[in-house]
């Protein structure tokens, strides 16, 4: 496997940050601080993301949040990497909220990303379907450090062979002797797992049993309460409409009271279609309709009569006429008054051309003859009042006239003297007089059709006629009298007998209201005798019921099922122990002639070209995490990596991950390897000889050399000059 290229868009305090690696040694050297450890993160994240491994959740790592990016950009990575003659390029947004990951292959950029299945959380995880590591196990083989292996159990599951005397071997098989003795043969032994174990599925099947018959108890007391529920809300909505009866029926008194009332009223149309309209029966309506339709033919008739024998129009026109006639008369008498001043006027000029001396000798006997003529005209003026006064205009209109001739002949004769009236004067009186008379004429002519529209010949005939009409309808008055009096008393009559009726059939209704609402309330009260039965069974249900709540059938068969899966798992755990047991010699076997002589072999060439040939015998343990053991030649004694010395330690943790990291390529591919600051507490010689041998290493494997010291890039000067394959990286 080789890295090409990395692009970071924001990881830590890298953004926007391209680099590109040789396909051999690749040394980066810089200061503390200038950001060597926070690359080699990116290459891990770029790689596989910054999830946990052999978790179910998605749990992210603890440095997840300490390389976020520094400058609020996205936290992002693409790497191109080569396995075999494929070259792929990774896509990744490490953001929590929508982590991503696309793959493309070069140089087509053809999207594989859905060719890899997604996983239980949903990764696909594409490196370790390429090379069968998952990223612990990459970082352990990988990444040189001074830390023990992470993932040990899931590197190589093997054990050394039984025949070499290691008490580590014999350990294992006393405690699978140990396990199995506490584990137990048989199941009815009281002091051993499966004995107990046995137990306790037999106590929570017992648990089980009684859960379950509580909660078929639980069933059909629901099943009743079910039931009694629904008889409940039967008997309410029973309950509801006979309650809203016994509302309408009262109501309905509300209505009697006032229909009782109304019986003895006198009654009107509007009262009959008050009657008809809360009629509540066919025969009730029938009375009502019988009860109106006789007082309505007895007002028709009545009615009838009275308009047959009272002529209301004809004494309204004779009251009319007579008005007329009256206006007529009036004017008449008015010209004929007029005539004879007209007359008088005549008179005195004959008698003005008199010696004046006749007119002082008869003074004194016009004075006497002119007071006579007033005293007459005067007795007639009074007469001709009485006469208007009594309802005579005719006469009193003739009387009043002639006081007004006497008066003005009186005028004439105590003033009879003077000149003659100029000619014009005569002929205008002249001209006024023959008007008049046309006038009178014309009202006489006028008289004459209004009494011969009524069949008479004069003022006096007119005057009985109209007294005979007048007597006429006040006749017809008192019979309209009477017959509103008869009308009075037949109504009443009939409203009593009607009254009587109606008030008969209201005393039945309200009996028979009386009877249905006492029986409505005697079934109001059983129902309430019911419900109150019901309530008090549902309650003694409900209570039963509570006693079994802390029982649950769920809970107890998830214990029977945890009980019996233990006890299942601790027989599978037996005859795995045995199986394991009985496989650990075999397994031995295999370790020796395949892996373990190999890992160990290359451990130690390693740590011979380190160290100059002091240390050649180098031993990994795989029962202990792939701890590494040393023989010290000088005294014949076994150590491991905590009774060393600290660069002891550090070429034994090398010597470690390159004899994996070989052991693992054969059956992949060349890996990479990554050492970050490694050689820290190396002595120079010693680093000349590892330095070589990585050099020797970096022929077929890609190495990131990440240092802050200058010694490495000296030594390693000669090799790195003038070669394609091996670059030099500044940071800072």
């Amino acid at each position: 496997m080789k890295i090409e290229e990395l692009s970071l868009a924001g990881f830590g305090k890298w953004q926007g940050a391209d680099f590109r690696f040789a396909p051999g040694l690749n040394l980066f050297y810089a200061p503390n601080e200038a950001g060597k450890s926070t690359l080699l993160q990116a290459i891990f994240a770029a790689l596989y993301g910054m999830k946990r491994d052999y978790v179910k959740a998605a749990r992210y790592l603890p440095v997840y949040e300490k390389y976020r990016p520094w400058h609020q950009g996205e936290y992002e990575t693409i790497v191109t990497y080569r396995l075999g003659d494929k070259t792929y390029r990774l896509h990744r947004t490490l953001t929590k909220e929508r982590e991503q990951a696309r793959l493309f292959l070069d140089p087509e950029w053809t999207e594989l990303t859905d060719v890899y299945m997604e996983d239980r959380r949903k990764e696909r995880n594409f490196l370790e379907k390429h090379l069968g590591l998952t990223r612990s196990l990459f970082t352990d083989l990988t990444w040189i450090r001074r830390e023990p292996l992470e993932a040990a159990e899931h590197l190589m599951p093997s054990f050394a062979n039984a025949e070499e005397t290691s008490p580590l071997v014999h350990n294992i098989l006393a405690e699978l002797e140990r396990e199995l003795a506490s584990i137990g043969k048989k199941e009815r032994a009281e002091n051993t797992l499966l004995g107990k174990a046995a137990s306790r599925l037999a106590s929570t099947e017992q648990e089980l049993a009684h859960a379950e018959e509580a909660w078929r108890l639980i069933r059909q007391l629901t099943e009743s309460i079910q039931l009694w529920e629904k008889k409940r809300e039967g008997l309410e909505q029973r309950r509801t409409r006979l309650r809203t009866q016994i509302q309408k029926w009262q109501k309905q008194d509300q209505l009697w009271q006032e229909s009782w009332q109304r019986s003895y009223s006198p009654i009107n149309e509007q009262d009959w279609q008050w009657w008809l309209e809360r009629a509540g029966s066919a025969e009730e309506r029938e009375l009502h309709e019988k009860a109106r339709s006789s007082m309505m033919t007895w007002d028709d008739s009545v009615t009838n009569r009275v308009q047959e024998a009272m002529p209301n129009q004809v004494l309204a026109e004779m009251d009319a006429d007579y008005a007329h006639a009256v206006s007529l008369r009036k004017a008449r008498e008015q010209h004929h008054v007029r005539l004879a001043e007209l007359a008088v006027l005549a008179l005195s000029a004959g008698t003005r051309s008199q010696a004046r001396t006749q007119r002082q000798g008869n003074l004194a006997k016009r004075k006497k003859g002119a007071a006579r003529l007033w005293g007459g005209a005067g007795l007639f003026a009074a007469l001709g009042a009485a006469g208007l006064a009594t309802g005579h205009p005719a006469l009193g209109g003739s009387f009043l006239g002639l006081a007004l001739l006497l008066f003005a002949l009186g005028i004439f004769v105590l003033r009879a003297k003077g000149s003659r009236p100029a000619p014009a004067a005569d002929s205008e009186h002249l001209q006024e007089s023959e008007r008049l008379q046309q006038e009178i004429a014309a009202i006489d002519a006028e008289l004459a059709t209004l009494f011969g529209r009524w069949d008479v010949r004069e003022w006096d005939a007119f005057l009985a006629k109209r007294e005979e009409l007048q007597k006429s309808a006040q006749e017809q008055r008192t019979v309209q009298l009477e017959s509103d009096l008869a009308k009075t008393k037949r109504e009443e009559m009939l409203s009593a007998s009607w009254g009587e009726a109606v008030r008969a059939m209201l005393k039945q209704q309200k009996q028979q209201r009386e009877e249905a609402e006492s029986d409505c309330l005697a079934q109001l009260s059983r129902i309430e005798d019911e419900l109150q039965e019901l309530r008090e069974k549902m309650a003694r249900a409900y209570g039963e019921m509570a006693a079994y709540e802390g029982v649950s059938v769920a809970k107890a068969r998830d214990e029977y099922e945890v009980a019996a899966t233990a006890l299942r798992q601790l027989q599978q755990r037996r005859d795995a122990l045995q199986l394991a047991r009985d496989t650990l010699l075999a397994a031995q076997s295999e370790w020796k002639r395949d892996v373990s002589p190999d890992v160990n072999r290359t451990a130690s060439e390693v740590m011979a070209q380190i160290t100059g040939g002091a240390y050649h015998e180098v031993r990994l343990d795989p029962t202990d995490g792939f701890a590494v053991r040393l023989l010290v030649p000088t005294r014949n004694l076994i150590v491991s990596h905590e009774q060393c010395s600290t660069g002891t330690a550090d070429q034994l943790y090398l010597a470690q991950r390159l004899a994996l990291l070989q052991h693992v390529s054969k059956r992949t591919e060349p890996l990479p390897l990554f050492l970050d600051d490694h050689f820290v507490h190396y002595d120079d010689e010693r680093l000349k000889r590892t330095l070589a041998y990585i050099a020797r290493l970096a022929e077929e494997h890609q190495v990131f050399l990440f240092t802050c010291q200058e010694r490495e890039g000296r030594l390693l000067a000669p090799i790195l000059s003038g070669s394609d394959r091996h670059k030099v990286h500044q940071l800072g």
